[in-house]
């Protein structure tokens, strides 16, 4: 019984790790629509190694490239 606590315990808080609570992670549509989000985010994913690989940094830098490519 003790076992499978720590293991519930343990998988409980590596799921959580993965989160970034101050940043809901938004599509790449919504940044594509919110300039002044995508910008702010784009540049916070860059000053962190850490974050850059998350699902919603990638929306916000692939949707900066966009804008950068083909424009709005």
């Amino acid at each position: 019984m003790q076992k499978a606590a720590l293991m519930l315990l343990s998988l409980s808080i590596l799921s959580a790790c993965g989160k970034d609570a101050d940043h809901p992670a938004q599509t790449k549509d919504w940044y594509l629509q919110h300039d002044k989000e995508r910008l702010a985010r784009v540049s916070e994913c860059n000053n962190d190694a850490a974050q850059k690989v998350t699902p919603d940094c990638q929306n916000a830098l692939d949707a900066e490239a966009q804008v950068f490519a083909f424009g709005k």
